[in-house]
């Protein structure tokens, strides 16, 4: 777990962790220089839980850096990414090591269910037409998010370590470096699946370092894609035409970015000539400015729901919200699609206080981000 000064939200990011059924595992909190308190937020649970580890960098060097410097520490036989602001259900860790047991894979992720501290509606990263697991190629890994499939470089893996060998993150890179870590993985051999169970809730903020941009990221990107296509020539040809269609997605966002600066700074004779050169740059430039006013309108803002939602299993009396039966980990068939779509709703009753009747609910309970869950018997729901 990078930390950067998360403030308050590492609280639930780590209890999410801490909570899990899969109890026996070690959490690195890697720091980079944090001023605010989330260190001092870290070390008072480090008191009360010795699984938990902390590491302080001596100037801030970014996320990739911190993920190495935790990598060498590491002892467990798999090792998971968790951002300090986000939340994962409390059997993530358990399921998927059942997902990978099945499909003998060395890495394997979930789908990131997206919500918004702005009280936007949640939504599934890879889209609801993803239903049961699958597996994954460096074609595939290159082409997501460039031939309109969901951008993959967001998910956040779990990998067994003895694949790893000295594969680390490239420290160069602030945004794009979970892809380019991976992608390196996938073209050395190392075996990859998705299940598309959203065991991990993905914190949607204007702070994140995700959501920004800049010309220099952008360039570093494109340099690291050219530096990684040399390096595995020649490729197959069909894996070549799949980074050489990534380079000019990245090459045109590249000179997206340096149109934005060009206009920040009043460089009307740049941002002209930029536009000239690739005029589709116009119609983002609107809708980046609509999505901007959208957001100061507060639209897509959830209507207000009920203090309490009480959830249940089929059959179970005084529900608000039936949900799926529960099936333990290793009784459930990955391959075979699974709805997902309750699991989204669910999502939007972001910190809210639930009710779970039976096991089905407690599991349902673990898609709510910072839930306050209170486990009552069928019956015992007080109107």
């Amino acid at each position: 777990m990078a930390n950067f000064q998360a403030g308050d939200k590492i609280i639930p990011a780590l209890r999410s962790v801490l909570r899990q059924t899969m109890a026996d595992l070690e959490v690195i909190v890697s720091d980079d220089v944090s001023q605010d308190h989330s260190l001092a937020l870290v070390r008072s649970i480090m008191a009360a839980d010795r699984r938990v580890r902390v590491i302080v960098g001596e100037t801030n060097r970014g996320p990739a850096h911190c993920r190495n410097r935790a990598l060498e520490l590491a002892r467990g036989k798999w090792v998971a990414i968790v951002d300090s602001d986000d939340i994962v259900h409390p059997e993530r860790f358990e399921r998927l090591l059942a997902v990978a047991a099945q499909h003998d894979a060395d890495i394997v992720a979930d789908d990131l269910l997206l919500f918004h501290e702005d009280g936007g509606p949640p939504r599934l990263m890879l889209g609801e037409e993803r239903r049961g697991s699958f597996g994954i190629s460096p074609r595939d890994w290159v082409l997501a998010g460039v031939d309109g499939s969901p951008a993959l470089g967001y998910l956040k893996p779990m990998i067994r370590a003895d694949r790893l060998g000295q594969a680390r993150y490239d420290e160069s890179l602030r945004i794009g470096e979970d892809y380019d870590f991976v992608l390196r993985l996938l073209l050395a051999g190392v075996r990859m699946v998705v299940a598309p169970e959203p065991f991990y809730l993905y914190r949607r903020h204007s702070a994140s370092i995700s959501h920004r941009l800049s010309v220099q990221d952008m360039q570093a990107m494109v340099e690291r894609q050219m530096a990684l296509a040399a390096a595995h020539e020649p490729l197959p040809a069909e894996l070549g035409e799949a980074f050489a269609r990534r380079l000019s997605v990245l090459k045109s966002g590249l000179s997206y970015e340096e149109l934005v600066t060009c206009i920040k700074q009043r460089n009307l004779t740049r941002a002209l000539s930029l536009l000239a050169g690739e005029p589709t740059h116009l119609a983002r430039l609107w809708r980046s400015f609509a999505d901007g006013r959208g957001r100061r309108r507060g639209e897509g803002v959830q209507p207000e729901r009920s203090d309490v939602i009480v959830l249940g299993g089929r059959g179970v009396s005084g529900v608000d919200q039936v949900v799926p039966d529960y099936v333990p980990a290793h009784l459930v068939d990955w391959s075979v699609p699974r709805s997902r779509s309750v699991w989204r709703d669910l999502a939007g009753y972001a910190r809210g206080r639930c009710v779970a009747l039976d096991k089905a609910g407690r599991y349902a309970s673990g898609f709510i981000p910072e839930v306050m869950l209170e486990e009552r018997e069928a019956g015992q729901v007080a109107p």
